[in-house]
């Protein structure tokens, strides 16, 4: 069955509206922020240092830390932030900054999701490309693009307010791109170079993922350009990637020490863990992304994701071996940078999360699609063919009742206080990020550290880990302990609790509320604030979340509930 140009520009045009609209509700009701969507505020927008040593802040203070205020328009700015957070390169920010200075002093989830709405448009677009490239049909490709646009996968990557669903759009450009030029049999010409290279180099300034994705691509480019002895394609390629590589560093010279880790990545951490520790805990990390994968995927069902993948490894035999049919060659442009993107992500990423690995979920997506595709076609009765939409309708259905998507997080009291004022004491991790939104309820905060770390935390890390098949030797503390440094012994040495007790205002108070973060020793904060003011009584308004709740590690991290107790204090 064919479709004309008329039609799958309609369909498709569904396909995405409803996809987006998806995505808008789930953005408005979302509560909370994980504590990089904050980040991406001040980083974009502000210049401005919060009072973190025992000061008090106001809800002007926080919002200025998140809001294009005097910066309007001051990539300067931006460029500087970059350089001292030493993460991420600078044009995801410049581009949330760019929206921010629209809408001065207004701190909204919206303006960071427009941009999403404008990259995953563009994505889905450039999806429904490749699967017109990658299979030669308009259904087929409408297919592969509705099998993304519904899942868990493109929602989460929609609502979730940082630059991987700028990243994925940049590495479908480039995979669009790379098809575009080897459909070109040695009549490659310059013109056909320079959107290549504007994608090479946004991409790179975007997030450093797009350099592995990206020579993935042009691994499977050159095998095949050799084989098939199109030297001269091979040779533009290679030079446009090379050039916009040396003008995004050019641009950006720090690439080299983020790329290399400089002093925020793994080897910074002074770590004294036992081989068996790592080889169990990297199971464990590996099962992780297997259980992200099905939950984004195959409707959270860890036994649909294990069917579907020896289905496909079947047929794949089948084919080559029994019917003697090779894959398409551009088939290979989808499965190796998808497969292998996502094995090596979840290797090595800091923590088990999917938004490292959302770049290749619309590959994954494709492949499944397509592969199934290839085994309904086996049918000789046409009639049956439309199984396979209908089959793929009805999961994208049931996904959104069977699974919730990231970055929603829950519910929580906390957005109505209890008190006009409001202490935050936690250590050098800087917990208090991902609390700010909070804290601009509050007529005043103030935010504290303390060196004294919880005395129960690691026993529970230990257990948490050891349930899970890790084998810790009691020494997952090292981990936890050298991540919380960050690889900086110094940010930890800052303790300003006995100031807290000695500020005047404090003192002046009948009633607090205090966040004690979960890495903090609870009790120590308790006694502090009872035995040198006058607040005297406590309860506890809301409770850590517990890990148990969890399997993955790094859920307990992200859900915007967890990581405090939270108490009023009173007189």
């Amino acid at each position: 069955m064919q479709l004309s140009k008329k039609v799958s520009r309609i369909a498709l045009a569904a396909i995405i509206v409803i996809s987006l609209a998806l995505s808008f509700v789930f953005t408005a009701v979302k509560q909370g922020y994980h504590e990089d969507e904050l980040l991406t505020y001040n980083l974009a927008n502000s210049s401005k240092q919060l009072g973190v040593d025992a000061q008090w802040n106001s809800p002007e203070d926080f919002n200025e830390y998140l809001t294009a205020g005097e910066h309007r328009f001051d990539y300067q700015n931006v460029y500087a932030n970059q350089v001292i957070d030493a993460s991420h390169p600078p044009l995801y920010y410049a581009l949330v900054h760019t929206v921010c200075s629209f809408f001065p002093g207004v701190f909204s989830r919206w303006l960071a999701f427009a941009i999403n709405v404008v990259m995953m448009t563009g994505a889905l677009i450039l999806l429904f490309k490749i699967g017109q490239r990658v299979t030669g049909s308009n259904l087929y490709a409408l297919i592969g693009v509705g099998g993304y646009a519904f899942s868990i996968a493109c929602i989460t990557t929609t609502i979730y307010l940082r630059m991987y669903a700028s990243l994925t759009f940049w590495v479908l450009a480039f995979l669009y791109l790379s098809l575009r030029m080897y459909d070109k049999k040695n009549t490659v010409k310059i013109t056909d170079c320079i959107p290549m290279l504007i994608v090479v180099i946004c991409g790179i300034l975007t997030q450093y993922y797009f350099i592995l994705c990206a020579g993935l691509i042009g691994l499977v480019f050159l095998i095949f350009k050799i084989k098939e002895h199109c030297v001269k394609d091979l040779l533009f390629y290679i030079v446009t990637a090379v050039v916009g590589a040396g003008i995004a560093l050019a641009v950006y010279p720090y690439i080299i020490t983020n790329v290399l880790g400089g002093n925020r990545g793994l080897g910074s951490l002074e770590l004294n863990i036992d081989t068996v520790t790592i080889i169990t805990f990297f199971v464990y990390k590996m099962f992780c992304y297997v259980q992200i994968l099905a939950k984004d995927l195959f409707l959270g069902q860890l036994w649909l994701l294990i069917l579907c993948t020896v289905v496909l490894i079947a047929s794949f035999i089948y084919f080559r071996f029994v019917k003697k049919r090779k894959l398409p060659r551009k088939a290979w442009f989808i499965i190796v940078p998808g497969v292998v993107f996502f094995l090596g992500i979840s290797a090595v990423s800091p923590f088990n999360s999917d938004r490292y690995v959302m770049a290749s979920l619309p590959l994954l997506s494709l492949m499944f699609s397509f592969g199934f595709i290839r085994i309904v076609n086996l049918v000789k009765n046409v009639k049956l063919h439309p199984i396979l939409p209908a089959a793929m309708v009805l999961a994208s259905a049931l996904a959104f009742l069977l699974v919730k998507p990231y970055y929603l997080y829950g519910t929580t009291n906390l957005y109505q206080p209890q008190t006009d004022n409001c202490v935050f004491v936690g250590t050098a991790m800087m917990e208090w990020n991902k609390c700010i939104d909070k804290f601009m309820n509050y007529d005043s905060t103030m935010i504290a550290k303390t060196t004294e770390m919880s005395k129960t935390l690691y026993n529970e890390l230990d257990a948490f880990a050891e349930k899970r098949g890790v084998i810790t030797n009691g020494k997952i503390g090292s981990l936890a302990e050298s991540f919380m440094n960050n690889g900086d012994v110094e940010r930890i040495e800052s303790d300003s609790l006995q100031k807290l007790t000695a500020d005047e205002k404090l003192r002046g108070l009948d009633e607090v509320t205090v966040y004690i973060s979960r890495l903090a020793d609870s009790d120590a904060v308790i006694h502090t604030i009872t035995a040198n003011t006058e607040l005297k009584n406590y309860e506890l308004i809301q409770a850590d979340r517990e890990f148990e709740e969890f399997f993955n590690w790094y859920d307990y991290f992200v859900e915007t509930e967890s990581y405090c107790n939270v108490y009023r204090f009173y007189r």
